[in-house]
């Protein structure tokens, strides 16, 4: 999770905010970042709806709490028996976050190939722990795990299928940077608000590693962005 936040804000400040201001044009930074603005600030509204049940947050308190170099150790503490339309509201919610990551790198691609290439790379990153959070999340509400098997295949598709429609929408280069500037703040949010919190809270004790490992990720991200122009 750290490696991919680093990936993640990585790519969001050195690939599609750069990508976003040239395809807006004019001269004041300000209208790119106040998309990304939007982006961060509507995607953090979400997640703290979408989140709040995930299989990151449900525990009970352990011994790993009193001692920060412990794993942080999480129970099964989740609430049974939402079966029906509520138990597919969580794994709903993150399979639409799929289809809008595969936007991104649909719409990326169409601004520039190595800017496609490095937002597939931070997508691809993060979007294990969102299937991870399907199954737990479908299980949790009470499904069979058949169906939880099934919501993660559609949620493994739902990328392919935003790709499609980012590559094939017509849209006018203006549009296409305010887009490429939401998804930039989406992706802060995803990897500076949600991915290293997480990892830190996972491992308390090994925080100056997990800021290494992020800073890891952004230097991949930079230096592939210099190979490749």
């Amino acid at each position: 999770m750290a490696f991919a936040a680093g990936v993640l804000v990585a790519t969001a400040l050195a690939d599609l905010l750069p990508e976003a201001s040239g395809l807006i044009g004019g001269t004041n930074p300000a209208v790119p970042g106040t998309a990304a603005l939007v982006g961060f600030l509507a995607f953090s509204a979400i997640e703290a709806f979408v989140h709040r049940q995930t299989w990151e947050h449900q525990h009970n308190r352990s011994a790993s709490e009193l001692d920060p170099d412990l794993p942080h150790e999480h129970a099964e503490s989740f609430t049974l028996g939402r079966r029906g339309a509520l138990g597919f509201v969580g794994p709903a919610s993150l399979i639409v976050h799929s289809t809008l990551d595969g936007l991104a790198i649909g719409l990326a691609f169409r601004a520039d190939a190595g800017v496609g290439l490095l937002v597939a790379v931070a997508v691809l990153a993060h979007d294990f722990a969102d299937g991870m959070n399907v199954v737990t999340l479908s299980l949790a509400a009470g499904q069979r795990s058949g169906l939880a098997g099934g919501l993660l295949v559609v949620d493994a598709l739902a990328p392919v299928l935003g790709a499609a429609i980012g590559s094939f929408a017509d849209l006018q280069p203006e549009v296409l940077g305010y887009l490429l500037a939401v998804f930039s703040g989406v992706f802060l949010a995803v990897g500076a608000g949600h991915l290293l919190p997480e990892a830190e809270h996972h491992r308390p004790g090994a925080s100056p590693v997990l800021v290494l490992l992020t800073a890891v990720g952004a230097g991949v991200v930079v230096t592939i962005r210099s190979v490749l122009g």
